[in-house]
Order: C-alpha cells, then structure tokens, then sequence
C-alpha cells in the first residue's frame, strides 16, 4: 500500500480496493496535510475511481484549512459514480467533518 509521507506529524495512506479507493490520514489535518488529500482525491477523479473513501478515523487534531480541504474533496469528487465517503469515529475527525460543513 503506497504511503505518502509528509512532514513528521503526517501521513496519508492510499489504498486501491475492489469497490475504490480508501485515503487514510493521521495525524493533524492541517493546510498541508488538506493540499496533500486534495491532490490525492484529484488523482482518484483522474484515475476514474468508481468511489472514494476518506478515513478520518486517525486524525489527532485538525486547522480549519484542513477541515475546508474536505469540501474541497467532494466538490472535485462530485462525477464518481459512487461518489465519496468519509470514515469517522467519535473525536478529531468527526469534529473536522462537521466543522468543514459549518465553516468552509
């Protein structure tokens, strides 16, 4: 599984599956880490992915630039026939997906 490094406190993982693609990110999503996961979701829109998944189940914090990079995703994941996903648990990356649909 290919993993894309970051600076220390990030990491996104990208994972091609039979029903499309999973992008993991630990750590802080921050503006680095948002510019990271959108240039990730392009390449599935590039790639035609019937879907894709965005696991948020490893943040440990989050900036609002980073929550917006999630709007970002669905807007460019708009076309894929099973469109988008996010994966959430109780915690950082909940409280990101809820704060990038009030705030970006």
């Amino acid at each position: 599984m290919p993993v894309i490094r970051m600076e220390s406190e990030h990491t996104a993982d990208v994972e091609a599956q039979d029903t499309g693609v999973v992008l993991t990110i630990r750590g802080c999503l921050d503006q680095a880490a948002g510019e990271v996961l959108v240039q990730a979701a392009a390449r599935v829109v590039f790639e035609q992915a019937s879907r894709l998944e965005i696991d948020l189940c490893s943040l440990t914090g989050f900036t609002t630039d980073g929550a917006c990079a999630l709007v970002a995703c669905k807007e460019l994941c708009a076309g894929l026939p099973e469109g988008l996903h996010y994966r959430t648990g109780q915690g950082p990356g909940r409280d990101a997906l809820l704060a990038a649909y009030a705030d970006c």
